[in-house]
């Protein structure tokens, strides 16, 4: 029994391997990839510690990082609720629950990206708006995870997508494959690997274009004997189709049971670098706060607030 888990676990990271091979095979040239919104991702815990979550992710946040980290945690069910503020230009929308029963981890996540209203013009260079108009990102999503013996766990995600610019608009559906290994020989150090938004091209005026799939890697380390056990470090190494291979590092620190402080930074980006946040706890509810820099002139950093129940 012990070897044909250990033997289900491998083909499990295999495939993983695999899909990204075939991902990286069909990646399109830089900048080709649309619907950007899906790398947005869910929990101010996550975004506080330098946008990492692969291995690290815990709560209802991981439905969207990493729902095979939850294999590994003692919780039943949590929901998360969060608004962030993109860039000063977008407002992000994210709600995920998460259930933990004897045959695995279901979880359900929401996530919508809005605008704010644009002017639309004509073919005539008048340089009269003709009306206004606001695009819109939606993402559905249901994932399923379970262990594989005692130290591997693996879980899957199926996504409905539609973004709707202007009168223009497509529905698609993409899926995400994610690995966690517990590692038996350092306590409280984890691994994982996902690769997320694989699926067809979607098609707006008749252009079409292709998900922004990503490969990544994680790792997260919660050293039981370093202040008390209420440290984590985490980092994650994120291979994209449609841009250059990118850094995230963050860690978090349990100052008191009602209080975290996070920190982290993104590495071998343009527009972003580093984060900042913290968390305030009262019995099962947890609030949430993170800002992400921006390097860009004349783009606001992005702050995100997360409510969570446990």
């Amino acid at each position: 029994m012990v070897r044909t888990k250990r033997i289900a676990a491998a083909t499990s990271l295999a495939l993983l391997a695999l899909t990204f091979t075939l991902t990286e095979v069909r990646a399109g040239d830089p900048g080709e990839a649309g619907m950007l919104s899906l790398r947005l991702g869910i929990g101010a815990r996550e975004a506080g510690m330098g946008g990492t979550g692969v291995a690290s992710s815990y709560g209802a946040a991981a439905a969207y990082w990493n729902p095979a980290n939850l294999v590994f945690r003692e919780t039943k069910t949590e929901l998360i609720l969060q608004h962030n503020r993109h860039l000063g230009l977008f407002d992000q929308e994210s709600a995920a629950v998460t259930h933990k029963t004897r045959h695995g981890v279901l979880g359900f996540m929401f996530s919508g990206l809005f605008s704010e209203k644009i002017d639309r013009y004509g073919t005539e260079p008048v340089g009269v708006p003709e009306g206004t108009f606001r695009p819109y990102d939606l993402a559905f999503g249901v994932s399923y995870s379970r262990g594989i013996g005692e130290s591997f766990a693996a879980g899957v995600m199926a996504k409905m997508l539609y973004q709707r610019i202007d009168v223009y608009s497509d529905t698609s559906f993409a899926f995400d494959l994610f690995v966690t290994h517990r590692s038996q020989a350092i306590d409280g150090l984890y691994f994982a690997a996902s690769a997320t938004n694989l699926g067809p091209e979607m098609t707006l005026n008749q252009e079409p274009f292709a998900l922004p799939r990503t490969f990544t890697l994680g790792i997260a380390w919660e050293p039981p004997n370093l202040l008390s056990g209420n440290l984590t470090f985490a980092g994650d190494m994120m291979f994209p189709t449609d841009a250059t291979e990118k850094a995230h590092v963050g860690v978090e620190y349990r100052l008191v049971p009602q209080l975290s402080l996070r920190a982290g930074s993104k590495i071998n980006y343009q527009s972003q670098g580093w984060t900042a946040g913290a968390g305030f706890r009262i019995g099962v509810v947890e609030i949430g706060y993170a800002y992400e820099d921006s390097k860009t002139a004349g783009l606001d950093g992005g702050h995100k607030f997360a409510l969570e129940i446990r």
